[in-house]
């Protein structure tokens, strides 16, 4: 009983760690999206923007989209900050299995990682979030289903036939993979990760194949749920061109283009490259060493160099494989020593984040000046006039897009990796008007900008404050913050 309620405390303390404001600065987007969605005009074409208005998305996000249109709209972004939680709180449940270690050091260092892993996980509920639950999952899938059971299943098959299909007890959970990528393609780009951790589990066993230590039928019944789970991912409402947006994701400089996609700090990176040789060192000293698991642990370690979003993910993994080297039996006696302070811990942290998260989602203000961005919403409260096609910061696109989905924007959160005519992302175009670099002005009247949204203090606003007729432009609204022009040639 006592160790039920330990458990019960920790996982409300991890729920409470992780109940946070939604400052995803995509929001905005995926919310229009899904609101649209449940209107029966999914996103399957570019309403949002006047730049590249054309261009075809192949970005396969209708279940987070619609499941985030669906709990605003019931029960605004407080529903949207216990939906995170509980995502988190799974993702620690997960942890815990495969860690297989005490729930308290499981608690401990989950929560540390989430620590290190600063802003990648600290924006709230995102699309990150699921793949990163996902991730954790889909490696439990594989990771509990091991050649015995699959010839316990083949037997039990052998056996009762059809009648198998409709009982769950001696179905391996492998089983369930395809569901999950059907389900993860719907939902975010990153599905493209669980079909490289089935990759490694399939050569894994590829190789206990080729050694003869599983049967061919294994080996068969394991490459046939690989074969069902690729074909899960062409079911989505674009087909296989979400392999085409995956492709110009991977080939788009966007280390140059967006914070989170830059590479970690040396130090960082040391001690990523030092732990990916003690890791395996030490399962070898162990006699357990996994190709799965060396495979999924260097996947992810040069990932997490390549870009800091992906360092929660390699630390993740990292971590349990660490605490697979720790025996958990010194600390099975402490529980009621630990209560205490666990419980102590769980106020503090529910009191400090209920007040910080209602606090946040309940004070307009807050959200516009203290979200991921300095949001201009005086301004366009103050200026209602504002309409047609609006040249604003590429932070305030989703912003805009929720707020005023009746003006065309520039640039926004879902264009990083798009190309135009002369293969450069709009992000470069947009920063290049915004730098008053040569021809700006041209590019704004080619596409017929109706009014420019800036934030004092940028160059674009500094160039038009001296001398805004001079290019054709008209400041039409000013506060300590924000400046909105209007182009005056038409």
């Amino acid at each position: 009983m006592f160790k039920w309620l330990f458990g019960t405390t920790i996982f409300l303390s991890i729920f409470f760690l992780n109940f946070l404001p939604i400052k995803d600065p995509d929001f905005g987007w995926h919310y229009r999206c899904g609101y649209e969605l449940l209107q029966g005009q999914p996103c399957l074409a570019n309403t949002f923007s006047y730049f590249l208005s054309d261009y075809k998305s192949y970005y396969p996000g209708f279940v987070y989209d619609a499941l985030t249109a669906i709990v605003f709209n019931s029960f605004g972004f407080l529903g949207l900050s216990i939906v995170h939680a509980l995502i988190m709180t799974g993702a620690l449940y997960f942890f815990h299995k495969l860690a297989k270690q005490n729930m308290i050091v499981s608690a401990i260092s989950f929560s540390i990682v989430i620590y290190l892993a600063g802003g990648t996980l600290g924006l709230g509920l995102r699309p990150q979030i699921i793949t990163f639950f996902f991730i954790l999952l889909g490696y439990y899938l594989l990771i509990s289903t091991d050649s015995k059971k699959i010839s316990e299943y083949i037997t039990q098959f052998n056996k009762h036939q059809r009648k198998l299909f409709f009982s769950l007890k001696y179905l391996p959970f492998i089983f369930l993979y395809p569901l999950l990528i059907l389900l993860w393609v719907n939902t975010h780009i990153g599905f493209f990760t669980g079909l490289v951790l089935y990759g490694f589990y399939w050569l894994n066993n590829f190789i206990l194949w080729t050694r003869k230590k599983i049967a061919n039928k294994i080996f068969f019944l394991i490459t046939i749920i690989g074969g069902f789970s690729c074909i899960a991912t062409l079911i989505n409402p674009f087909s296989y061109k979400v392999y085409i947006e995956l492709y110009r994701h991977l080939i788009s400089p966007l280390n140059t283009m967006i914070a989170e996609w830059v590479a970690p700090p040396p130090l960082f990176i040391l001690i990523i490259l030092i732990s990916l040789i003690i890791i395996p060192i030490l399962q070898v000293a162990r006699q357990k060493l996994s190709i799965f698991e060396v495979s999924v642990l260097i996947f992810f370690g040069i990932t997490a160099i390549m870009a800091r979003r992906n360092i929660p993910l390699y630390l993740i993994f990292a971590t349990i494989y660490l605490l697979h080297f720790i025996s958990k039996k010194n600390i099975s006696n402490i529980y009621p020593l630990l209560f205490p302070f666990i419980g102590a811990f769980l106020i503090f942290i529910s009191f400090i984040n209920i007040k910080n998260t209602v606090l946040f989602h309940s004070n307009w203000n807050l959200y516009c000046t203290k979200g991921a961005s300095n949001y201009p919403c005086h301004a366009i409260q103050e200026y209602p006039q504002l309409s047609g096609n609006i040249y604003a910061a590429y932070e305030w696109g989703g912003f805009l897009i929720w707020k005023r989905p009746d003006i065309k924007i520039f640039v926004d959160g879902r264009m990083p990796a798009w190309k135009d005519e002369y293969g450069e992302s709009p992000y470069s175009v947009y920063l290049k008007i915004l730098q008053t670099q040569s021809g700006w002005n041209e590019k704004l009247r080619k596409y017929k900008t109706d009014y420019l949204l800036l934030a004092q203090g940028t160059f674009l606003d500094l160039l038009l404050d001296k001398d805004a007729e001079k290019y054709g432009w008209k400041k039409v609204y000013e506060d300590k913050t924000h400046a909105i022009f209007q182009n005056i040639n038409y």
